[in-house]
């Protein structure tokens, strides 16, 4: 799964275990596809949530606050831990 949220806002997270943030390091240069906006069901690449107003990007810091919840019930760690 990918998220969107505005250039540079994962620049500074600590680490999260089994989360990987695209285009945080200087020279770093990251793609991803992106499926035309009207197909919102899969198998293959498809928008969960579809484009509209007010939902281009996401909310970084609830993202972040979502993915450490996720990983802490998941795999029982604090975000930064290297288990």
């Amino acid at each position: 799964m990918y998220w969107l949220i505005r250039p540079g806002a994962a620049q500074y997270w600590r680490r999260i275990r089994q989360v990987q943030t695209l285009g945080t390091g200087r020279v770093e240069t990251s793609y991803i596809g992106v499926p035309p906006i009207d197909r919102t069901s899969g198998p293959y690449l498809h928008w969960r949530v579809p484009l509209g107003p007010g939902r281009y990007l996401t909310d970084a810091n609830r993202l972040r606050e979502a993915l450490v919840r996720a990983v802490v019930a998941e795999l029982g760690v604090e975000e930064g831990d290297d288990r």
